[in-house]
């Protein structure tokens, strides 16, 4: 009912009028059943509130009528009366359409509507992008991970295009459109540059064998060149890594699992992703182990539960969200998914800069850094590193060799032209 979510009389008879208007209380109950934050459902009723009032105004008055088209024109209708910065406004219309998966997943739930491909995102370049994402699944077989990394690069690129990403436009794209958005993406990091360059290269060249462009545009492309342990690896000493655990909140659930989350990572210098993907089995109370799974072609390792770890984890599990899900790591607001890679990076940046520990690069990769580094500093064995953090061989350990300056200072060699 409405009224989980809502007193006001007057908000209630809003809902609850027009074509959706009947449908909103089982929307509502939609929301309890799966668990939702009030204000998160609250958010997503009020988007389907708006778009309730736009099939009002479309003078919309039959349920069968209702379907995705519809979707693309009220967004333009509620985005123009939207007040806000571009980054708030997009962020607004994909709110919104994540409102509208829900409501459209919902009354097909019911039997209201015929089921359909209600969770498809439409937009005025799906003509374009649908295709290329099929190819990337279907022909390319990548993981659905890196088509959406891939699709999220692309959008960047459609969105400067603007009016340009129409069938009529794209046939005649130039090259120095092109090149324009590469030299905007020059102050981002060598890595993101080279990984949007790599997907331009490919749509493009998709593109071109599709008919959408005249003209391979793919060699407009400038390859980004990288040199095998061309990098310094940066990490933080151990003043700033207290820091960071010190910025966590630890009265809240989501606090209690950043906590656990960064100390694990502190501890062990595992990957964010390795992080995500450790199950509650993986963990061996009894024998006080744990186990780290394997990745990039590593070794998976089995290491002792360190003491300040495994009680972070058991506070955290205390309050763990129960489901069917067996990773450790779980969203802390409904639907209770588990983490991602990508989620515990963010979750890493956001107390690095909370902290105010700056580094060129922010993420979980840092913590990582930072426990070779250390480990090195304190004359563990290169082979014990290498254990530790899953390399199968011992030359990727190497680059760590690199920031040990102490060592690094007694085989320097004496400049040409000091005297000694």
């Amino acid at each position: 009912m409405l009224e989980t979510y809502y007193e006001d009389k007057k908000t209630l008879a809003n809902y609850r009028r027009g074509l959706l208007g009947p449908y909103f209380d089982g929307f509502a109950d939609y929301f309890t059943k799966r668990g939702y934050a009030q204000d998160s459902a609250q958010g997503m009723i009020k988007s389907c509130s708006k778009f309730n009032t736009f099939l009002i105004d479309q003078g919309i008055s039959n349920i069968r009528f209702v379907n995705w088209p519809l979707v693309e024109p009220f967004l333009d209708v509620y985005l123009s009366n939207f007040r806000g910065t571009s980054g708030n406004k997009h962020k607004a219309g994909i709110d919104a359409k994540c409102a509208l998966n829900h409501l459209f997943a919902h009354l097909s739930e019911i039997g209201v509507l015929q089921p359909e491909i209600h969770q498809q995102v439409f937009t005025r370049y799906s003509w374009l992008m649908e295709p290329y994402m099929k190819h990337l699944c279907e022909e390319r077989e990548l993981t659905r991970v890196w088509t959406q990394t891939i699709q999220n690069k692309l959008t960047l690129f459609l969105e400067s295009l603007g009016d340009q990403a129409s069938p009529e436009m794209m046939k005649v794209l130039r090259a120095e459109v092109i090149e324009e958005f590469i030299k905007k993406n020059l102050e981002n990091s060598r890595d993101n540059l080279r990984l949007m360059a790599s997907a331009l290269r490919g749509f493009l060249r998709f593109c071109f064998r599709n008919g959408f462009t005249d003209v391979d545009l793919s060699g407009v492309i400038p390859s980004i060149p990288q040199y095998r342990l061309s990098s310094l690896p940066r990490g933080m000493n151990d003043p700033v890594l207290k820091r960071i655990l010190h910025s966590v909140p630890r009265k809240t659930p989501s606090g209690l699992r950043d906590y656990a989350i960064l100390l694990l990572m502190m501890a062990y210098g595992i990957r964010g992703k390795r992080a995500s993907e450790l199950l509650l089995e993986d963990i061996h109370w009894d024998r006080s182990t744990i186990r780290i799974r394997s990745m990039k072609g590593g070794k998976e390792v089995v290491l002792p539960l360190l003491e300040p770890v495994g009680e972070a984890i058991l506070q955290y599990l205390r309050h763990r969200p129960k489901n069917r899900f067996r990773e450790v790591f779980l969203w802390s607001r409904a639907p209770f998914r588990s983490l991602t890679g990508l989620a515990i990076s963010q979750i890493a940046q956001k107390y690095m800069v909370k902290a105010n520990a700056k580094m060129s690069r922010s993420g979980s990769s840092t913590f990582r850094h930072s426990w070779a580094i250390r480990a090195l500093a304190h004359d563990t064995p290169m082979k014990a590193i290498a254990d530790v953090l899953g390399h199968r061989y011992l030359d990727t350990t190497y680059i760590y060799a690199k920031a040990d300056l102490k060592t690094l200072r007694q085989v320097a060699m004496p400049w040409v032209g000091v005297i000694s």
